[in-house]
């Protein structure tokens, strides 16, 4: 029994003015996920808006191209993608998009979408998300705690409604929401709830109301090193610890099935035998 896919990734495109945020090539990747017998892969480097995201869709577009000669190589099939970034401010205000890296549209190769919270990002200004950081995290216990959570939670709403996303990563780390609410309503909408391998953002109360619910789970190695591609030992321990069922593990023995059309698109475009072999 393993997991077929690894959706959230990272190579040393995440990096700034030099300084590597992640370890590692996009073929590195491919060649852990190859070792470890994944039948997918995605590298998801930074969105535009992170202290080490990637510069720009120039920068994107060599990603891809390094996704495309990795996938050749070694016959994993590998996805292009951004671990992109929520703007908090959107579930206050109406104007803001809740993607700080998209206002007009996404990169048209980008295979597969990922969303979720990061203390450094750029917008509005990197002082103003670690002031935001740390009232959700270190200062959560202030008056207003019960309207800070409920902005949040409309954020992460929005950012379902207004993107095609695919799966939230590590839902709450850094952020107060309502995650079960969230989790419902991304459930309702074919969006998977990431167990992320390296960090435990979620309550155990949260995760049960969850499993009752039905929502379904993603569980990702959240690799900054070659060698913790496939691997998720965080995930692992709250599956056992808090019996998830395996049924929903969207990609334990099974692929996950996506709800973006980039991502239906991409998968579309794989071999007939490769599909036979994937069911």
């Amino acid at each position: 029994m393993a997991f077929w896919g690894d959706y959230h990734t990272h190579t040393y495109y995440s990096r700034r003015n030099g300084k590597r945020h992640a370890t590692g090539s996009v073929l590195e990747n491919a060649l852990a996920a190859k070792r470890r017998g994944l039948k997918e892969l995605a590298v998801t480097d930074h969105g535009y808006a992170h202290f080490y995201g990637l510069k720009d869709e120039t920068a994107f577009e060599a990603l891809r191209t390094d996704c495309e000669k990795a996938e050749m190589l070694t016959g994993v099939r590998i996805y292009a993608g951004l671990e992109n970034d929520l703007d908090q401010r959107s579930g206050k205000d109406k104007s803001v998009s809740p993607f700080a890296e998209f206002k007009d549209g996404m990169p048209r190769g980008l295979q597969i979408v990922q969303g979720g919270y990061h203390a450094m990002v750029e917008t509005p200004t990197m002082f103003r998300n670690l002031l935001f950081w740390a009232r959700n995290v270190i200062f959560k216990f202030l008056p207003g705690r019960k309207k800070l959570k409920a902005k949040n939670t409309a954020a992460y709403k929005r950012l379902i409604d207004e993107y095609p996303i695919d799966f939230i990563g590590h839902l709450n780390r850094g952020i107060l929401a309502d995650a079960v609410e969230v989790a419902k309503y991304a459930h309702e909408r074919g969006v998977y709830i990431e167990l992320n391998g390296r960090h435990k953002s979620l309550k155990k109360k949260d995760i049960k109301a969850m499993v009752a619910a039905g929502v379904e789970f993603i569980c990702n190695s959240d690799a900054h090193k070659p060698e913790n591609v496939g691997t998720a030992p965080v995930a692992l321990k709250l599956i056992k610890k808090y019996d998830i069922p395996y049924e929903l593990i969207a990609n334990w023995e099974r692929l996950p099935d996506f709800r973006s059309a980039n991502f239906k698109n991409a998968r579309a475009k794989l071999p007939d035998a490769q599909k036979e072999t994937d069911k």
